[in-house]
């Protein structure tokens, strides 16, 4: 199985550097262009399905990757990681060192930690590949969940740091599964 994995468009939450989670908000004028430049990138690739989380920022990426040619299923299984009591923060105000450590895999009061994170999103990809094994697949979703993907396939540092890779909007992972 092939995926490409996708980060939804900007949206105004991602603009104002804030943690956003799972706040439902939908994509900025930028971001349907971003949308629409990376639909481009597809054009010469067979995919199969488009599997994405059910947030709105993702469906509306989902729909312009889709062009109305390609089957589109939601999940919650690709929300993004629940950020508890830092949503809405501004991520300049949070140790992203330790909230992103494997290894430290802080526990805090509401939001999830990253080793559930990790675990949540390697599973879902394991179903994925029992059901979809010869299909390509594009999955939309947010930057935590490409984020401990894109370490479940490169492994995780030895200082378990998972903050050193930069998911930006509209970017594409590709792996064999």
């Amino acid at each position: 199985m092939k995926v490409y994995i996708v980060r939804h468009g900007e949206t105004m939450v991602n603009a104002s550097n804030k943690l956003q989670g799972r706040i439902n908000s939908g994509l900025t004028d930028e971001g349907f262009k971003q949308c629409f430049k990376l639909r481009e990138k597809f054009i010469d690739k067979k995919i199969d399905l488009i599997i994405s989380s059910p947030l709105d920022r993702c469906r509306q990426t989902s729909k312009v990757l889709s062009n109305g040619q390609i089957p589109i299923i939601y999940t919650e299984k690709l929300l993004g990681r629940d950020h508890g009591e830092f949503t809405g923060m501004c991520r300049d105000s949070i140790d992203f060192k330790e909230y992103w450590n494997y290894y430290k895999n802080v526990k805090y009061q509401k939001a999830e930690s990253v080793q559930d994170l990790y675990s949540r999103a390697r599973d879902l990809l394991l179903e994925l590949k029992k059901e979809y094994d010869d299909k390509n697949i594009i999955i939309v979703t947010h930057s935590g969940i490409i984020r401990v993907l894109y370490y479940y396939f490169n492994g995780i540092p030895k200082d378990g740091n998972l903050d050193e890779v930069v998911i930006e909007n509209c970017s594409v992972y590709e792996y064999e599964v």
